[in-house]
């Protein structure tokens, strides 16, 4: 590994509810660009373990991973994140926003949905079976 550069692993969901996905909206990010909730892996955590915290961390809703439906990999100056993308099912609908974010929203589950997306997660939802994945109950 080059000096000073770090490498790090990250769970997003994929949260279907009635034909809905959910996207969040970073704080101080000005532009209309949306992700998936998640965050970064702690030590000793599985990816599962990453997962379910982040979600109640970042929105209070509690999930479960169902499937893992793709991986994605963003390379900055002096580090990178690589990650999985679980499609979750959640347990409760009341949602409440950490200071991470500023705003959320429930898309349809489409690939229409996605034009306002980091292209990190767009390029790879892009070629996702949409109709399998919302067929998952």
């Amino acid at each position: 590994m080059e000096d000073g550069k770090k490498i790090y692993f990250a769970v997003k969901a994929f949260i279907l509810n009635e034909g809905n996905f959910l996207i969040m909206h970073k704080s101080r990010v000005e532009e209309d660009i949306w992700e998936l909730p998640g965050g970064r892996m702690e030590f000793g955590e599985s990816a599962e373990e990453t997962l379910i915290r982040e979600l109640l961390e970042e929105t209070g809703l509690l999930v479960t991973p169902i499937k893992l439906l793709d991986t994605w990999n963003c390379v900055f100056d002096n580090y990178q994140i690589t990650g999985i993308i679980y499609l979750c099912k959640i347990k409760n609908t009341e949602l409440k926003l950490s200071d991470e974010h500023d705003n959320y929203k429930w898309v349809n589950a489409d690939a229409g949905s996605i034009i306002n997306m980091y292209d990190v997660f767009k390029e790879k939802m892009i070629n996702w079976n949409w109709d399998e994945i919302k067929s998952f109950k």
